[in-house]
């Protein structure tokens, strides 16, 4: 049964997915066209989604989340408290880094933290 609050929440969902996707998109410093390059998803689709109202396949949203480094959260619990925002954000970059880049993040959290002491 579909209730009025399950409509109201879908409705949200669909109105904010494109402008997340472009606010998280624009504070991660990407362009469309490096977003682009990052998922394999077109610079044209991408526009359609955060100014058009596009929905794209789970399997576009999927892509895209993952090359913005975003929580599926954010999309489908937006009002949701989040503890750390940005400490979840770079959980989740650091998780799609490689072994070898993962090396480098380490080394950089050592000299930063080297420099408090």
């Amino acid at each position: 049964m579909v209730t009025l609050d399950h409509l109201q929440r879908e409705i949200s969902i669909t109105d904010k997915l494109g402008e997340t996707l472009k606010a998280t998109r624009l504070a991660r410093g990407y362009t469309r066209e490096q977003l682009s390059e990052r998922t394999g998803v077109t610079e044209r689709y991408i526009a359609a989604i955060e100014n058009e109202g596009q929905i794209p396949r789970v399997t576009v949203l999927s892509t895209l989340l993952h090359g913005l480094g975003l929580s599926a959260d954010r999309i489908f619990y937006p009002d949701a408290e989040q503890e750390d925002p940005e400490l979840d954000q770079l959980i989740r970059l650091i998780q799609l880094c490689d072994v070898e880049d993962r090396k480098v993040v380490s080394a950089v959290v050592d000299a930063l933290l080297d420099r408090r002491i």
